[in-house]
């Protein structure tokens, strides 16, 4: 809106010549007709709920790359612009410092960044940084960006970016933060910027040996502080897991692998932007996200494969052009740039970009992070052409016509303001909802749900947690005014988005609750939603347990002994399907196939008491 209003008040405007012009508006158009025959196009316009990089996101990133652009064709802003980022980078690096040895991180400033509902601190890995960031996976790849433009501002004089005492304290900061977030691929990506960096200025190298040498020793003094800190993580540790294919790192192949059939689905436009967690569930291999409670794979956790699989073949074509033009203009041109023409601001952005591009193999973008690989992608573009032709474009505006225009301007930015705050304001209140309904209180949740919908009735997310909570009040006060509620809210989530499996699953859960009291049309529902969601996530173990249940409180034995016996089939070592078989089984008169699963039910989990005692007493 500030330029378009600039360009009404100067009466024209230039259009730059630019070689990533042509694959930028490439990639973003592909992106939108992509959107277009997505699997659900509302979500590929907003993007998946706590994820948004849905297509409104990715233009924000073209916008944010082209107001980059214009100031990096000022050289008089290379300066403030760099200190501007290497500054907040030390305000964040601080944050992360202050968690992770005064206070518990998912506790202080992770639970100010989720406050609006942009999901919970991943408290899973308390051990490791987050500062604002929720997550310590995106402050690594933020603070990995920052890396390299340290070291080019290092690189160059003082007059053209901070005394070197102050790099070097920024340096140590950001680096200690780093390495405490134990990020890997960040890890990885820092180092190949830095190295990319170096050798794009690689004749100041020499001369500056002794800067390096310390720089060095700085970092290898923040190295030291981790490794030998008393948290659960090590620096060495986590280097050596690297190499190793366990744990999360075998996680990521094995998704991987199993992504790859999404391509051949829809090979040229894929699935539609920020919608791989629609199409993976039937993909999951077996042991993957088994309860209801698991966190649900909603990355590909490589940006490649993750293009291929929601924006197609042509997409990711796209993409690399991006990424190809980009580094071909580097390479034929930052050689001929001199430092006054902003050659360690080039070659310090394009760091920034390489180590994010080597992060994103591993893992994935996300709205907190990405703007800045665009911004740094913006500046060093921006440098390379800073004398690039022009052509300028007359408007010939009037000054009548020049005020209207601007008012009209004025009311488009307030309207959009507006628009652009009421999904966050419906976000609060749903974030609230959650925290009463986690505090088993029901009705307060009820209000503060019916009141996110009365401002944003597009997310399903909210309905489902409505019905959920509108089910628990029904079957609390045994009211089929609030069960009947329930079920319209969960259909009013299936109608906005059919291709979620967790809303079948989760109105399935809910509904069996409410049906136990002897409701029988409830619990055919319960079939009914469970098996709509097995057909997008046929892996789901909990689903299959929840129909075996439903069967059998309608007195289908064989029914429900097939559900129970499909969820073994899944998690051999299901200690509640097994509990269920016993009774099953018990039902029928079967009493040694019934000590049977009985026992096994006991073998698989010791603290189910409940099993040990059928057991005993057959």
């Amino acid at each position: 809106m500030t330029w378009l209003a600039r360009l009404v008040r100067k009466g024209y405007f230039e259009l730059p010549k630019s070689s990533l012009t042509l694959p930028i508006l490439a990639f973003f158009s592909i992106a939108v007709l992509s959107g277009i025959q997505s699997v659900h196009p509302l979500t590929s316009l907003n993007g998946q709920y706590g994820r948004w990089e849905g297509l409104s996101t990715t233009a924000t990133y073209l916008i944010l790359f082209a107001a980059a652009y214009g100031i990096a064709k000022d050289r008089t802003k290379h300066r403030p612009v760099t200190l501007a980022i290497i500054g907040s980078a030390v305000v964040v690096s601080l944050i992360a410092l202050v968690e992770y040895f005064w206070t518990n991180p998912y506790l202080l400033f992770a639970k100010v960044y989720c406050a609006a509902g942009f999901g919970e601190p991943n408290q899973f890995e308390a051990a490791r940084s987050m500062a604002s960031f929720g997550n310590a996976t995106f402050l690594a790849a933020y603070l990995g960006m920052v890396l390299p433009l340290i070291a080019s501002s290092l690189f160059a004089s003082e007059r053209r970016t901070a005394p070197k005492p102050l790099l070097y304290t920024a340096l140590f900061l950001v680096a200690t933060s780093l390495m405490f977030t134990f990020g890997r691929g960040a890890w990885l990506g820092a180092a190949a910027g830095i190295a990319l960096t170096g050798a794009l200025q690689w004749k100041q190298l020499w001369a500056s040996r002794r800067i390096i040498a310390i720089a060095l020793l700085v970092v290898i003094a923040g190295v030291a502080i981790v490794q030998f800190s008393a948290g659960s993580y090590t620096v060495s540790g986590r280097l050596a897991s690297i190499v190793s294919i366990e744990g999360s790192t075998l996680t990521r192949v094995q998704m991987w692998e199993s992504s790859l059939p999404l391509v051949a689905e829809r090979p040229f436009l894929g699935a539609g932007p920020d919608t791989f967690k629609y199409v993976f569930g039937k993909y999951k291999p077996e042991g993957w996200v088994e309860h209801m409670s698991d966190p649900l794979v909603d990355k590909a956790h490589n940006e490649f494969l993750q293009l291929a699989v929601t924006t197609g073949l042509a997409g990711l074509a796209a993409y690399l052009w991006v990424l190809v033009a980009f580094a071909w203009a580097g390479i034929v041109r930052i050689r001929t740039l001199e430092e006054d023409s902003g050659a360690w601001l080039a070659a310090g952005a394009m760091g920034a970009a390489l180590s994010f591009a080597v992060h994103l193999q591993f893992n994935f973008s996300h709205f907190s992070v990405s703007p800045f690989f665009w911004i740094a992608t913006g500046l060093a573009a921006g440098v390379f052409e800073a004398n690039a032709p022009r052509k300028a474009f007359m408007l010939n505006i009037s000054a009548p016509a020049q005020a209207a225009a601007l008012s009209l301007l004025a009311i488009v930015g307030l309207s959009l303001t507006i628009l652009s705050a009421s999904p966050l304001v419906a976000d609060v209140q749903f974030a609230k909802g959650r925290e009463l309904q986690a505090q088993h209180k029901p009705e307060p949740a009820l209000a503060r749900f019916e009141s996110a919908i009365g401002i944003n009735s597009l997310e399903p997310i909210y309905h489902v947690s409505l019905g959920e909570t509108m089910l628990q009040l029904g079957t609390n006060k045994n009211s089929d005014r609030y069960i009947n509620q329930g079920i319209a809210a969960f259909e009013q989530a299936r109608k906005l988005n059919p291709s979620d499996e967790q809303v079948y699953f989760r109105a399935g859960a809910a509904l069996l609750e409410a049906g136990r009291n002897g409701k029988p049309t409830l619990l055919r529902q319960v079939i009914a939603q469970h098996e709509q969601g097995l057909a997008l996530n046929p892996v789901m173990v909990d689903a299959y347990i929840d129909v075996g249940v439903a069967h059998a409180y309608l007195n289908e034995v064989d029914e429900a002994i097939g559900a129970w016996q499909d969820a073994l089939q899944i998690a051999p070592a299901s200690d509640r399907a097994y509990f269920n078989l016993g009774w099953a089984y018990e039902q029928k008169g079967d009493a040694d196939r019934a000590k049977e699963a009985y026992l096994k039910a006991y073998q698989s989990n010791s603290k189910m008491t409940e099993a040990k005692d059928a057991y005993d007493r057959l």
